[in-house]
């Protein structure tokens, strides 16, 4: 028998909007992070984590559960401790939620001042990397990108798009958005050192994670004005508590309005989480299964060679 236990706040909307979805199956319990310590999920169970409650910041992946399937946008580094050393399939919702997001960094760019010719660079092909790029080049804008892995078969040529080592596009693009999750070489992936191969007219847009960029050097690049601008929807504490003047000046724009609490977004994921359960339940596909991949140190030779190594699925 498959129990499906849901690990989240009261108030998450995500959690309540899947409650009613799943009522017609067996096995559905509501935990608290502390629950997890009393017993053993299975390999035929499922865990549905969302936001956590109680100031709880992480939790020991479950070694023997068969699907731990995520609610919301917080990464699996700051959900669970250590998940890569873990066979446990993990799933996100970047599939869902990627339309939303784009539509959010068009927004975001429109804010910046970016223009119709400026040529744009994404790092990070996924499900909402890709869907970016979709946005971008179908306004006729020119895009290059940067992945860690191989990207979708005929993406680049059917698009028109150009593939890049990290150096090269941060140094020769109009806009750089970032769509990585954070790992010992992504955190941070912009660091001083990038910032100095921008340009000074080009801006940064983060939808990924306060850690993937150095945010002590994005807030003294603005200050300096050797960058245009810095747009995110995850900010730390330091763009959090920069000065007013930076964000008056509308080179510094911050939203915290999580994607999922949008209007009518929450039933859409709840939908989405249920055909994965149903698709693990039936032995099919998941969709927005998480790979424990991680950039390599820029400028490693042994990356950026033309094999572009490793070359592995992207989501």
């Amino acid at each position: 028998m498959t129990n499906i236990y849901l690990l989240t706040s009261d108030t998450d909307p995500i959690g309540n909007a899947i409650v009613p979805l799943l009522s017609g199956k067996d096995g559905l319990r509501r935990l608290e992070p502390d629950d997890l310590d009393d017993f053993e999920l299975g390999e035929t169970d499922v865990l549905l984590v969302g936001e956590l409650s109680n100031g709880q910041s992480k939790i020991d992946v479950p070694p023997e559960a068969g699907l731990i399937q995520l609610l919301g946008c917080r990464t699996t580094d700051s959900l669970f401790n250590q998940p890569e050393q873990t066979t446990v399939v993990i799933a996100g919702i970047s599939p869902v939620i990627a339309p939303r997001v784009a539509k959010r960094i068009i927004g975001f760019s429109g804010s910046l001042g970016v223009k119709s010719e400026d040529l744009w660079g994404v790092i990070g092909l996924g499900a909402v990397g890709c869907e970016v790029v979709n946005n971008v080049t179908s306004t006729g804008s020119t895009v290059m990108v940067a992945d860690v892995r191989t990207p979708p078969t005929g993406l680049l040529a059917d698009l028109g798009i150009r593939r890049q080592t990290v150096d090269l596009l941060v140094s020769g693009s109009d806009v750089i958005s970032l769509h990585v999750r954070p790992g010992p070489t992504a955190a941070p992936l912009i660091s001083d050192r990038e910032l100095n191969l921008m340009k000074s007219s080009a801006v940064l847009i983060n939808t990924s994670d306060s850690s993937i960029v150095d945010e002590l050097a994005v807030v003294a690049a603005l200050e300096a004005g050797s960058l245009a601008g810095y747009a995110t929807d995850c900010p730390g504490a330091i763009v959090s508590n920069a000065e007013e003047s930076l964000i008056s000046s509308g080179r510094l724009i911050v939203t915290t309005n999580p994607l999922p609490n949008q209007i009518g977004a929450a039933p859409e994921i709840a939908k989405y989480v249920l055909a994965n359960i149903d698709a693990f339940l039936e032995g099919s596909e998941i969709n927005g299964t998480i790979e424990s991949i991680d950039f390599p140190p820029v400028g490693d030779p042994s990356f950026w060679s033309s094999q572009m190594i490793p070359r592995q699925k992207s989501n």
